[in-house]
């Protein structure tokens, strides 16, 4: 295990999820089961509806479905996978919008998590209904003229996801297999060959939300495993970081540095955070389009 210090930032959510910062150094954190996003600020500490927290914590919007993973887009609209409505865009006044619900004229299973690469190609995980037994998990690929194509499928939950600096390189979580997928990609986004990244251990769950530091570390929220994975860029395990609680949901670099990892936690409703040796790559979201 790590020596690290884990100290708690905020606390009083109901299964955080989705960590996202603005450009202005908020946090937002969804709240799945009362279908809220909610914004912290940086400063202050407030006692509240939401429990003791450290940092001022405001309700941003509710989206009215099931709100999971979050990343901002460069025009600082945050996009959300909710299970139920699809891919959402919510604008920073808070006005919520489809993007995307369904592929070919069939609804979507259920997206959980997301992510941009530095052209503004957003990819998704569709994993709801989906299990080692019944493995009809899939990956999307939305272009930024609006063309939605499947790049897998056939998958035991695939989770969050990161894409290397360089656009290459895709990363998703499969939940149910206990790893993590590797995805060389075209000059297009489309993949020309997979492998397994890394096989886990220990857990009853599986690799859930993930971040990836500018060394090409990957950071891992190991549900039921109730620490923070990191692994080489091998794909070897060099430290396990306890966050606090059985069930870490997902990951977020912040900090005038982002040499904070942000961590939710669902089992005792909290975010969590500990200092990191390397920045996390810099997000789509981060630039000013």
């Amino acid at each position: 295990m790590s020596n690290r210090s884990v100290t708690l930032y905020a606390t009083g959510f109901k299964h955080p999820e989705g960590p996202a910062f603005d450009r202005n150094g908020n946090l937002f954190v969804v709240n799945i089961e009362t279908s809220d996003i909610l914004k912290i600020s940086p400063e202050g500490s407030v006692p509240g509806r939401f429990g003791l927290l450290y940092g001022k914590v405001e309700l941003f919007v509710n989206t009215r479905g099931v709100p999971n993973g979050a990343k901002f887009h460069a025009n600082g609209e945050l996009y959300v996978a909710d299970r139920e409505k699809g891919i959402i865009a919510i604008s920073p006044e808070g006005n919520v919008r489809i993007i995307v619900d369904n592929y070919k004229g069939k609804k979507l299973n259920g997206p959980n998590d997301l992510i941009f690469d530095y052209k503004g190609n957003l990819y998704f995980t569709d994993p709801h209904g989906s299990s080692a037994e019944n493995p009809i998990g899939c990956i999307y690929r939305l272009s930024t003229d609006g063309e939605l194509t499947q790049i897998a499928s056939g998958l035991a939950y695939p989770n969050g996801l990161v894409i290397s600096p360089d656009g290459r390189d895709l990363l998703v979580a499969i939940t149910r297999k206990n790893r993590i997928m590797r995805y060389l990609l075209d000059t297009e986004g489309r993949p020309v060959r997979n492998t397994i990244f890394s096989q886990l251990s220990g857990g009853w769950g599986g690799p859930d939300g993930m971040a990836m530091d500018m060394a090409g570390n990957l950071y891992i929220a190991h549900w039921w495993g109730g620490d923070v994975l990191i692994l080489n860029p091998k794909g070897e395990i060099i430290e396990r970081v306890w966050v606090g609680g059985m069930l870490p949901t997902n990951l977020a670099f912040g900090g005038p540095d982002r040499k904070t990892l942000f961590v939710t936690e669902a089992e005792t409703g909290s975010v969590y955070r500990f200092n990191t040796d390397y920045p996390g790559i810099p997000l789509y979201g981060e630039l000013n389009i």
